[in-house]
């Protein structure tokens, strides 16, 4: 993740500082996925901002954004970074999407990094994983979160958990694998979910305790020396950013902003929260895991919990609330009239994995139509309304 500051950039001090990972699919011209040649690209056309590597399948091609102090910022360097993947991808003769997974590729068929000198990780995953690491052929989209006051991390990180089964529903974006309908919204939690230590993190009373537990772990080995844990939550091992893992890659810009933004307004109600002393107890893992396969299966069709009154609730519902809660955090950071907007385009929309179904449906069936088609939706840029607050500076 490439979490350096701009050269002789400040950010405000306060600032919740954000940072994305997207993963982006690399698809040949019959549409299905194809080996990419990251070092080549590197230096055929270097990035202008952020940063960029390979994944363990050499068809992945990772952007990582700068730190940003806005949503903003992130989706204006997404569309820059999203435009030197496809510029890369060109020269090779491959084109880039962002889909949580291929709609009809085969896992059998995906080139590896496997020089054990060059990608010694990801020789070591294939090693312990075997075909739980070859097949797990997933694209995500990763937020990161620098918390203003460093005590404040845990006590942030135990309360964000509470939003990921909402947040997976808005991204949700993998109803298809290897050429079938999978029933659900998102197949990629089917295959992450292989993986041990994965999925919704527990409630931990401290950081302290988080990290001895990520110790306790490398020391007998579960987890390798210099990482860190994968779930849909985690303070990452390096940056000190809460990372949110639990999001699908998604093709819209607009998408992307509106996630970044509703990550970044519950980070600041949390914070304005704790400070006064009113940040509710988290809740455990288990009943946060049923509204993540509520998600799973329904997306924004899904009724989720509510976990203190017992009561499911329809997405709609829980947005509504959700907003209403985020409404002064929001009007501070600069987009308290953008976020409503941008959450009733979503609802009216779908999910991707909606729209990825009424293109299929559009297209006759044929997947590669629907590959050209989700190629061309990761090319178009944020909706003009979007860029700045209305009557007001961004």
């Amino acid at each position: 993740m490439a979490l350096d500051h701009e050269p002789g950039r400040v950010m405000p001090a306060g600032t919740i500082t954000l940072g994305v990972e997207e993963e982006l699919q690399v698809v040949g011209p019959d549409g299905g996925l194809a080996a990419h040649d990251v070092a080549r690209g590197q230096r055929d056309f270097p990035e202008p901002l952020g940063g960029s590597c390979g994944e363990i399948h050499r068809c992945v091609l990772e952007m990582q954004t700068p730190v940003c102090g806005s949503p903003d910022e992130i989706v204006a360097a997404l569309a820059v970074l999203r435009q030197t993947a496809a510029s890369r991808a060109r020269a090779q003769g491959t084109r880039v999407l962002a889909a949580a997974l291929h709609p009809f590729s085969h896992w059998q068929a995906q080139a590896l990094h496997e020089d054990p000198l060059g990608h010694p990780h990801y020789v070591h995953l294939l090693q312990e994983y075997g075909d739980i690491a070859r097949s797990a052929m997933s694209f995500a989209l990763h937020v990161h979160l620098a918390v203003s006051q460093p005590e404040w991390r845990m006590p942030v990180m135990n309360r964000l958990r509470h939003v990921l089964p909402e947040l997976l529903a808005l991204s949700a974006s993998a109803p298809l694998c290897e050429g079938r309908d999978t029933g659900l919204q998102t197949w990629r939690h089917s295959l992450l979910g292989r993986y041990p230590r994965m999925g919704v993190p527990e409630v931990w009373a401290s950081e302290l305790d988080y990290w001895a537990h990520v110790h306790r772990l490398q020391a007998v080995g579960s987890v390798e020396q210099g990482h860190g844990l994968w779930e849909d939550l985690r303070i990452h091992h390096r940056y000190a950013t809460l990372e949110v893992r639990v999001c699908d890659a998604v093709h819209g810009l607009d998408r992307v902003w509106l996630i970044v933004a509703l990550l970044q307004a519950e980070v600041a109600t949390l914070e304005a929260e704790l400070a006064a002393g009113q940040c509710a107890q988290p809740l455990q893992r288990t009943l946060i895991e049923d509204n993540k396969w509520r998600a799973r299966r329904h997306g924004q069709q899904a009724q989720l919990v509510d976990w203190h009154s017992e009561e499911p609730l329809r997405f709609a519902q829980v947005m509504a609330r959700w907003l209403a809660r985020l409404a002064p955090a929001a009007a501070a950071l600069g987009f308290g009239q953008r976020l409503p907007l941008a959450m009733a385009q979503a609802l009216r929309q779908g999910t991707p994995a909606d729209q990825q179904r009424r293109w299929l449906a559009e297209a006759g069936g044929e997947l590669p139509v629907l590959v050209d088609r989700l190629v061309h939706e990761t090319a178009q840029p944020l909706s003009p309304w979007l860029l700045a607050e209305p009557g007001g500076a961004a």
